[in-house]
């Protein structure tokens, strides 16, 4: 099925569910011109799209996940029977059309730390030829949704980079630039950089070194976003509880209208740490990747403390979500995975999906969602405000 006979499919064949409240307003032929803002509503953050309809997106990351070989049509079908109301990061082209979604990219610097201490890399930021190629990938990035531009929620880059000077890649940006050849210019910038250093220990010397590498390489993808793709919403890298580095985060602000965070799957939701982070950063939140894995049968679902079964895992997702809605600051949720694929990047075990085989609904856990969107949009506003 190609992409044009695919939208008329789930514009014509999939109805919505009633689920979502004005449904009319996420219609693959609703006519927006005006991009996704976000907005203040009686003292809470929400997501407001092109009809000034408010709305909580929630959904599901990695549809276009290519191990995971999905029937795209089947799949919208099955998402808005549950009531979710939009597509996480990793959407695919034949869906971005459906509902909105979460446009990104994490190639373009491969510094994520699930890639393997031996896989991760970095680029001389300081190198113009580098940035010449970075702002290429962005605007790539921008001008490949042209045609859905009204259904982009905001622009991820890239996720769970190794950003602090200790990470789980054992390697770090500025030990890279550090090992440089003399004549490359990120070597000439960090030795202009010990020239003017006025003394303290190693570690806090190697900390300023890194704040200058973010400051670089957000103002170039930052600046880019904003040229190719104007006025959509920036969420930045996406950063883990355990690659959040202040003094990174603080180069990322000035570029960003909030902040993408994957909190690890561990059940319970992190309030605290979600509240220091909306308090040290002043914007809203958006948690891009995240779920709650349990055990099912012989199946090799490696993860911390998985819940039963997946009733039990619905209960406890359910409770997350409430949770999420009753602060003022976290503007959208997304489940990590459509349905069970390898893990990937030559990682043993199996990525969970949220749906079964089939797109079968999971027991427990599909009614427990379908229940907590009823509620999330039961608490909707009806319209925004500027």
């Amino acid at each position: 099925m190609n992409r044009r006979d695919f939208t008329k499919t789930i514009s014509t064949g999939v109805a919505g569910s009633t689920l979502l409240g004005a449904t009319s307003s996420f219609s693959a032929s609703t006519a927006r011109t005006e991009p996704i803002r976000i907005s203040k509503i009686d003292g809470r953050y929400w997501l407001i799209n092109g009809d000034d309809h408010p709305f909580f997106a929630h959904g599901i990351t990695h549809s276009g996940n290519q191990s995971a070989n999905l029937d795209f049509a089947a799949f919208s079908r099955a998402c808005k029977e549950i009531g979710f109301n939009s597509y996480g990061y990793g959407c695919p082209p034949e869906l971005r059309s459906d509902m909105p979604f979460v446009e990104s990219w994490s190639h373009l610097v491969k510094s994520a730390y699930y890639r393997g201490k031996n896989n991760v890399t970095f680029v001389d930021i300081f190198d113009p030829a580098e940035q010449a190629k970075l702002e290429a990938g962005v605007k790539f990035t921008c001008f490949r949704s042209r045609a859905d531009r009204a259904n982009i929620i905001g622009h991820c880059w890239t996720d769970l980079g190794s950003w602090p000077l200790k990470n789980p890649s054992n390697t770090n940006w500025v030990e890279f630039i550090r090992n440089l050849p003399a004549d490359s210019p990120g070597q000439k910038a960090y030795q202009d950089f010990l020239s003017e250093w006025k003394g303290g220990d190693v570690t806090s010397r190697d900390q300023a070194f890194l704040r200058l590498i973010a400051r670089e390489y957000f103002r170039i993808v930052g600046e880019a976003t904003r040229k190719y793709d104007p006025g959509r919403l920036i969420f930045g890298d996406r950063f883990g509880f355990n690659t959040f580095d202040n003094d990174v985060v603080k180069e990322m602000l000035p570029y960003v209208d909030a902040i993408a965070v994957q909190p690890p799957f561990q059940g319970g939701f992190p309030k605290q740490k979600l509240d220091e982070i909306h308090e040290f950063t002043g914007k809203p939140i958006i948690l891009c990747d995240f779920a709650v894995r349990f055990k099912d049968g012989d199946k090799d679902i490696r993860s911390w403390k998985p819940a039963t079964d997946s009733v039990d895992a619905g209960k406890q997702y359910a409770e997350y979500i409430r949770a999420a809605l009753e602060t003022n600051y976290i503007i959208g949720v997304f489940w990590c995975n459509p349905v069970d694929t390898p893990k990937g990047f030559n990682n043993p075990g199996v990525k969970q999906g949220f749906f079964g085989e089939g797109m079968s609904p999971r027991p427990g856990l599909a009614d427990a969602v379908k229940e907590v969107n009823a509620y999330r949009a039961k608490i909707t506003p009806k319209v925004g405000s500027q």
